[in-house]
């Protein structure tokens, strides 16, 4: 009787496989959690890195910033290149996706 209280509010027993113990149900759902927080704030920084280097940039050019030298000073993107990289991904991204869904 006092081991069947024991076991009552514990884990599985050892010889009972098909259910995960009480304790790996945590950890797993913790995991889940910490990589999705991972995977969020990757998003989130490199978001946040974009707008940072976009705005420097635009400091960088604008002449109400730094007067008519403005064209001396370089940018850290060249976004006349990353405009053209951008629209070519999404038009092999859209052809593919067609090509895919035809099938």
């Amino acid at each position: 009787m006092a081991e069947r209280q024991m076991n009552k509010g514990s884990t599985a027993q050892r010889g009972d496989e098909s259910e995960p113990t009480f304790q790996n149900r945590v950890v797993g759902r913790h995991w889940r959690e910490f990589d999705m927080q991972t995977f969020l704030g990757m998003i989130l920084g490199a978001l946040l890195l974009v707008c940072g280097v976009y705005s420097y940039d635009s400091m960088q050019t604008s002449n109400v910033a730094n007067g008519q030298v403005a064209t001396a000073n370089r940018t850290i993107v060249n976004w006349d290149v990353a405009s053209a990289d951008w629209n070519r991904l999404k038009a092999r991204a859209h052809d593919d996706w067609i090509r895919i869904s035809s099938k």
